[in-house]
């Protein structure tokens, strides 16, 4: 019985182990993939610094607005109310 268990959370410690790298290893590739896509363009003049500032206030924009959704009205007024 205590094999067993033993195995059973070894298993599991590794599957969550695997987990967290994979997730890890992921979100670290997606950055640096959409880095290298925008140095990419610039470079090979598919988009001008103008047109980079541009879309780099987009992504910003949006952002903002993403957490902005995120928070509830009143502690929106009282985050305004702060300031």
């Amino acid at each position: 019985m205590e094999l067993t268990t033993y195995k059973v959370l070894t298993g599991l410690a590794y599957i969550t182990l695997i987990y967290i790298a994979t997730y890890s290893s992921w979100k670290k590739g997606e950055k640096e993939g959409s880095v290298f896509m925008l140095q990419y363009l610039r470079e090979n003049k598919f988009m001008g610094d103008s047109d980079y500032a541009k879309f780099m206030r987009h992504i910003r924009t949006d952002k903002k607005i993403a957490k902005i959704d995120e928070i509830s009205p009143q502690e929106l007024k009282k985050k305004n109310e702060k300031d």
